[in-house]
C-alpha cells in the first residue's frame, strides 16, 4: 500500500478530527482524561496546531488515513501525535510512516514522544525504532 505524508491543509480538519477521535477512543475509555485527550480536540485547536506547529496528513490512494503532529524546539523534535484510521491499523503502515517522518528530519538527533503507560502495543511499536522509555 502506497503511503505519503503532506503538510496538512485547513480543508482537511474535519476528516482528520473524525479519524483522530476514533483512533484515540480506546485510550480515552481507559484513562478518562477529558482535558488532554485527542478525542476531545476541537476544530479550532487543530487549526491552531496546524498553523503553529508541523502537521502532516497521511495519505493512501488519495484518501486521508491519519495525521502527524510534531513540535520542534532547537534540535529536539516531539512527536506529539501520530494516528491512523482504525481500519488501516495492524497492516505495517505505522512502520512506513515512521520512516517517512524520520527521513523528513535527518538532522534531528533527539526525538521525544509520549505514549500512555498502559498502551503496551504503542510502546512496543516505538521501541522497535530505538526509542527508549524514560518515564
Amino acid at each position: 500500500m502506497e503511503i505519503t505524508i503532506k503538510r496538512t491543509s485547513l480543508t482537511e480538519v474535519d476528516r482528520l478530527l473524525a479519524i483522530q477521535k476514533k483512533a484515540f477512543a480506546e485510550d480515552y475509555k481507559l484513562y478518562q482524561d477529558h482535558d488532554t485527550t485527542p478525542v476531545n480536540e476541537t476544530p479550532e485547536k487543530l487549526i491552531e496546531n496546524i498553523e503553529h506547529y508541523i502537521h502532516y496528513t497521511i495519505w493512501s490512494n488519495n484518501n486521508i488515513i491519519g495525521g502527524i503532529d510534531l513540535r520542534k524546539k532547537e534540535n529536539i523534535l516531539l512527536l506529539d501525535k501520530l494516528f491512523i484510521a482504525n481500519e488501516y491499523q495492524n497492516k505495517g503502515l505505522g512502520t512506513k510512516i515512521m520512516k517517512l517522518i524520520e527521513a523528513e528530519f535527518p538532522l534531528i538527533k533527539i526525538w521525544r514522544l509520549y505514549t500512555p503507560y498502559l498502551n503496551k502495543r504503542n510502546q512496543y511499536f516505538y521501541e522497535k525504532f530505538g526509542y527508549e522509555k524514560i518515564g
